[in-house]
């Protein structure tokens, strides 16, 4: 079926049957946009599948008087470990700890490393040389920024891809459209096809 369209200020024929195949969803690029959507998504599912609650934890609040704030997961590697009001042998004992009793370490200062045992007291230091470190970490502000950046945008993806696919489309179209190009050469570079004079007059 055959109907005039006014363009540029003339009208010309144009096909409704070829409009409608048009805007129909390219299926490479579907295809292609699940792919990179189950890319970012088994990434993210992989790297959360090895980590633990514990490890999305917040630093606990306690500010560092002395020396740097750190947030990590140790055990104490001897008995009877003395837990310290201030970093110095010449300080209160408050308490002791013994082999694998699990501790976090907020802040680091020579080598001492003081921990959060609000429990026991508001300062409490222990030897970082009685201490070892665990190999399940803490996970930093940026990883986590980037594993959920991943797991949004794979499963955004696969859900665009199957209920919204012509979105798709719409963006790489406005990403290519913003090149400053005239409006003539457009359409050679669009995703979708859209109107262009010297090929849909000849058609």
């Amino acid at each position: 079926m055959v109907k005039p369209e006014l363009r540029d200020g003339r009208f010309y024929p144009v096909m409704l049957k070829a409009n409608e195949a048009n805007n129909r969803p390219d299926p490479g690029l579907i295809r292609l946009s699940i792919a990179i959507s189950c890319v970012f998504l088994s990434v993210a599912i992989l790297n959360l599948g090895k980590t633990s609650l514990s490890q999305w934890q917040p630093r606990p609040a306690v500010a560092c008087d002395n020396g740097d704030p750190v947030h990590r997961f140790a055990r104490v590697n001897a008995n009877r470990v003395n837990i310290r009001d201030l970093p110095t042998v010449f300080s209160n004992v408050l308490d002791q700890k013994n082999r694998d009793d699990a501790i976090t370490v907020v802040c680091e200062f020579g080598v001492w490393s003081r921990i959060d045992a609000p429990t026991i007291g508001a300062d409490t230091w222990i030897s970082s040389g009685l201490i070892t470190l665990e190999q399940a970490q803490p996970l930093s502000i940026r990883m986590k920024g980037a594993l959920l950046f991943f797991l949004i945008l794979g499963s955004s993806g696969l859900i665009i891809s199957r209920w919204y696919p012509s979105w798709i489309e719409r963006f790489v179209d406005l990403l290519l459209q913003t090149q400053q190009l005239p409006p003539h050469a457009r359409p050679l570079i669009s995703v979708q096809p859209q109107y262009h004079p010297a090929r849909d007059r000849q058609a």
